[in-house]
Protein backbone atom coordinates (compact mmCIF):
# COMPACT_ATOMS: atom_id res chain seq x y z
CA UNK A 1 0.00 0.00 0.00
CA UNK A 2 2.60 2.59 0.51
CA UNK A 3 5.18 1.57 -2.36
CA UNK A 4 1.83 2.17 -3.99
CA UNK A 5 1.33 5.64 -2.37
CA UNK A 6 4.93 6.56 -3.45
CA UNK A 7 4.48 5.49 -6.51
CA UNK A 8 1.59 7.74 -7.26
CA UNK A 9 3.34 10.77 -5.86
CA UNK A 10 6.54 10.16 -7.52
CA UNK A 11 3.96 10.21 -11.24
CA UNK A 12 2.48 13.20 -10.08
CA UNK A 13 5.44 15.21 -8.86
CA UNK A 14 6.94 14.39 -12.34
CA UNK A 15 3.78 15.26 -14.36
CA UNK A 16 3.42 18.32 -11.82
CA UNK A 17 7.41 19.62 -12.73
CA UNK A 18 6.56 18.61 -16.45
CA UNK A 19 3.82 21.25 -16.44
CA UNK A 20 6.31 23.84 -14.52
CA UNK A 21 8.60 23.17 -17.48
CA UNK A 22 6.35 23.77 -20.39
CA UNK A 23 4.54 26.79 -18.58
CA UNK A 24 7.36 28.65 -20.46
CA UNK A 25 6.47 27.66 -24.08
CA UNK A 26 2.93 29.51 -23.78
CA UNK A 27 -0.38 29.02 -22.25
CA UNK A 28 1.45 29.82 -19.12
CA UNK A 29 -1.51 30.23 -16.32
CA UNK A 30 -3.25 27.11 -16.95
CA UNK A 31 -0.36 25.30 -17.01
CA UNK A 32 1.20 26.70 -13.92
CA UNK A 33 -1.56 26.04 -12.18
CA UNK A 34 -2.05 22.71 -13.00
CA UNK A 35 1.75 21.73 -12.22
CA UNK A 36 1.50 23.64 -8.40
CA UNK A 37 -1.63 21.46 -7.95
CA UNK A 38 -0.08 18.11 -9.54
CA UNK A 39 2.94 18.97 -7.18
CA UNK A 40 0.70 19.53 -3.68
CA UNK A 41 -1.10 16.72 -4.71
CA UNK A 42 2.09 14.46 -4.55
CA UNK A 43 3.25 16.05 -1.53
CA UNK A 44 0.31 15.07 0.11
CA UNK A 45 -0.21 11.85 -1.20
CA UNK A 46 4.03 11.28 0.31
CA UNK A 47 2.67 12.83 3.56
CA UNK A 48 0.15 10.32 4.01
CA UNK A 49 1.79 7.49 3.30
CA UNK A 50 4.44 8.28 5.48
CA UNK A 51 1.89 8.76 8.87
CA UNK A 52 1.29 6.03 10.97
CA UNK A 53 -2.15 4.08 12.06
CA UNK A 54 -2.09 4.62 15.80
CA UNK A 55 -1.78 0.93 17.72
CA UNK A 56 -5.03 -0.75 19.46
CA UNK A 57 -5.21 -1.96 22.37
CA UNK A 58 -7.95 -4.09 23.35
CA UNK A 59 -8.42 -4.40 27.44
CA UNK A 60 -10.84 -6.75 28.62
CA UNK A 61 -11.81 -6.30 32.49
CA UNK A 62 -13.19 -8.84 34.25
CA UNK A 63 -15.67 -7.96 36.86
CA UNK A 64 -16.48 -10.68 39.20
CA UNK A 65 -19.51 -9.90 41.19
CA UNK A 66 -19.36 -10.48 44.88
CA UNK A 67 -16.14 -9.94 47.01
CA UNK A 68 -13.57 -11.80 45.27
CA UNK A 69 -10.12 -10.59 44.93
CA UNK A 70 -7.96 -12.61 43.22
CA UNK A 71 -5.45 -12.44 46.26
CA UNK A 72 -7.73 -14.45 48.15
CA UNK A 73 -8.20 -17.02 45.07
CA UNK A 74 -6.76 -20.59 45.38
CA UNK A 75 -6.34 -23.69 42.82
CA UNK A 76 -9.07 -26.24 43.05
CA UNK A 77 -5.88 -28.61 42.30
CA UNK A 78 -2.90 -27.68 43.88
CA UNK A 79 -4.46 -25.17 46.62
CA UNK A 80 -1.68 -22.89 45.37
CA UNK A 81 -2.60 -19.10 45.80
CA UNK A 82 -3.29 -17.09 42.31
CA UNK A 83 -2.63 -13.96 41.27
CA UNK A 84 -4.60 -11.58 38.47
CA UNK A 85 -1.69 -12.71 35.63
CA UNK A 86 -3.53 -16.44 36.33
CA UNK A 87 -7.07 -15.36 35.57
CA UNK A 88 -7.90 -14.93 31.19
CA UNK A 89 -11.02 -14.30 29.47
CA UNK A 90 -11.87 -17.54 26.78
CA UNK A 91 -14.74 -18.41 24.69
CA UNK A 92 -16.41 -15.90 26.64
CA UNK A 93 -15.70 -17.32 29.61
CA UNK A 94 -13.56 -16.40 32.54
CA UNK A 95 -10.79 -19.38 32.65
CA UNK A 96 -8.19 -19.13 35.91
CA UNK A 97 -4.75 -21.16 34.49
CA UNK A 98 -2.59 -22.36 37.75
CA UNK A 99 1.35 -21.06 37.26
CA UNK A 100 2.03 -23.82 39.71
CA UNK A 101 0.53 -27.21 38.74
CA UNK A 102 -0.62 -25.99 35.27
CA UNK A 103 -4.17 -27.13 36.13
CA UNK A 104 -6.82 -24.87 33.98
CA UNK A 105 -10.21 -24.50 34.47
CA UNK A 106 -13.22 -22.10 33.99
CA UNK A 107 -14.24 -20.16 37.30
CA UNK A 108 -17.48 -20.56 38.57
CA UNK A 109 -18.97 -18.74 41.29
CA UNK A 110 -21.63 -19.46 43.33
CA UNK A 111 -25.07 -18.31 43.24
CA UNK A 112 -25.37 -15.15 45.98
CA UNK A 113 -29.22 -16.37 47.19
Amino acid sequence: MKAAAYLLSGVLGLAGIVFLIACAAGNTVPRLIIGLVLIGTALFIAKFARSKVPDQRIIQEIDLSGDITPEEMICNSCGASLDKDSVHVREGGIFVECPYCGTSYQLEEAPKW
